[in-house]
């Protein structure tokens, strides 16, 4: 809490703190998930040095919509997280299985702003130092991320 009230309103911070954060979440999410034997979540965050920084909460929502999309109660589900960092290169993937929501879910028909926020504010803060790849098949969505740090 005291990360997103804070340190989210400065244009940049470490990039230990945005994993941390990372960290964070996903061990909340295992923890909301862990009676669920079909979903396997697999991550690996490769620790930075302390003088990488980047724009804060940048990288979180492809996290936050793997886990709400990538879900399944019923069926056998799958969410991978990883990030090198090669010099000043970060490289940020996420893959989840994608599920068929149900007729009454309130959110069958929505489509979100948080990609397209995220789209935007690489545009600004990163112009000519980011590449985004979106995949998307009728059983998986995966984001291929990166960002030049220096």
């Amino acid at each position: 809490m005291r990360f997103m009230l804070h340190e989210n309103m400065q244009e940049k911070i470490a990039l230990a703190r945005e994993l941390n954060y990372l960290d964070n979440y996903i061990a909340l999410q295992k923890l909301r998930t862990e009676h669920n034997p079909a979903l396997a979540i697999q991550t690996h965050l490769q620790e930075p040095d302390g003088s990488l920084a980047i724009a804060p909460m940048l990288l979180i929502p492809f996290v936050e919509n793997a886990f709400k999309h990538g879900i399944s109660f019923r069926d056998p589900s799958e969410i991978n997280i990883s990030l090198r960092i090669e010099g000043t290169k970060l490289t940020f993937e996420v893959y989840n299985t994608k599920h068929n929501k149900q007729m009454n879910d309130p959110e069958t028909h929505k489509s979100g702003i948080g990609l397209n926020n995220v789209k935007n504010r690489l545009q600004l803060l990163y112009p000519s130092s980011h590449q985004l790849i979106v995949s998307e098949t009728p059983a998986a969505f995966s984001v291929h991320l990166i960002i030049d740090l220096s």
